[in-house]
């Protein structure tokens, strides 16, 4: 009778685990396609960080997927990939997995803090942030010209920590809203 239970009990774990990377790769998917259909031209570098990491934030604080970030990034990879979403860039797809893994390595590492708001918002910044420290090192070894660069470098890695600070800020106040409410 005890295996019986354990078998289901495994059963329904891993079942929960699927729904949740696929909960965490559509998300990623949509952030993805959010991005591709409001391009307008603020020349504001890291604006899609607001729904980005609010998309990203908002799956991991409701999922238990160790790595549920990445399999956010996963998603993000894979739109890259769709032809009529007008991505140019060769290494875009790399770029983005940084923020993912970013904050999975947070969640991870620094259990107790991915409780605090505060912390979270943070964190979203930093793993924001390395979208342009990544391009600058990129633009660096390969020549390859990212027009966010072209006014500095300091501005766009500010502007991406500032979208993504907010945007993970608000993802996770309105996780943490609605949870209080239940």
């Amino acid at each position: 009778m005890e295996t019986k239970t354990t078998i289901t009990t495994q059963k329904q774990s891993l079942s929960i685990s699927i729904a949740e990377f696929l909960l965490m790769f559509f998300l990623g998917a949509f952030a993805m396609v959010l991005h591709a259909k409001f391009r307008f031209p603020l020349n504001l570098p890291g604006r899609h960080g607001l729904e980005f990491m609010m998309l990203l934030l908002i799956g991991r604080n409701l999922t238990q997927l160790r790595f549920s970030g990445f399999a956010s990034s996963l998603g993000v990879s894979a739109m890259l990939f769709v032809p009529f979403l007008g991505f140019h860039d060769p290494f875009m797809a790399a770029v983005f997995i940084l923020p993912g893994i970013a904050i999975d390595i947070f969640y991870n590492v620094f259990p107790a803090q991915n409780k605090k708001i505060w912390m979270l918002a943070l964190a979203s910044g930093i793993a924001y942030s390395l979208i342009p420290i990544s391009r600058i090192i990129i633009s660096y070894f390969t020549g390859f010209v990212y027009e966010s660069l072209i006014t500095g470098l300091l501005f766009p890695v500010f502007t991406h920590f500032v979208f993504g600070f907010t945007g993970g800020l608000g993802g996770t106040a309105i996780v943490k809203a609605f949870g209080k409410k239940k």
